[in-house]
């Protein structure tokens, strides 16, 4: 989603955080495409607002309902071998972004990344 790391760049957030919020948003498409519309395709969207020093981008669809924020954080102390499968691109999604949060709107699943400059 070059459109929205390069919106993150002209309002002045730093090229580190641009590269952090890229990793969050490949990591939430992922997903979607992996599990929102299993046995189908679907339909995603984005949306980049300012809010003063703030980047907010909301990104949602119309598959199952997932709330990434309600998952447990993987044990990542634990060695990989000793672990279940799965959970780490949650992580990664939490650690990139300054703020993620996630609702329920009619059908869609919105989750909304801040990124603050």
């Amino acid at each position: 989603m070059s459109f929205v790391t390069g919106l993150a760049a002209d309002v002045g957030v730093p090229a580190e955080k641009v590269a952090r919020l890229d990793l969050a948003i490949e990591e939430w498409a992922t997903n979607v495409c992996r599990h929102a519309y299993p046995g189908g395709s679907g339909s995603v969207w984005v949306a980049v607002r300012r809010e003063g020093p703030t980047l907010v981008v909301e990104l949602s669809d119309e598959g199952s309902p997932f709330d990434p924020t309600a998952a447990a954080e993987p044990d990542v102390s634990v060695p990989l071998s000793e672990r279940s499968p799965g959970g780490l691109g949650l992580l990664l999604m939490r650690r990139m972004v300054d703020e993620l949060s996630y609702r329920r709107d009619g059908h869609r699943n919105v989750v909304t990344f801040t990124v603050r400059r």
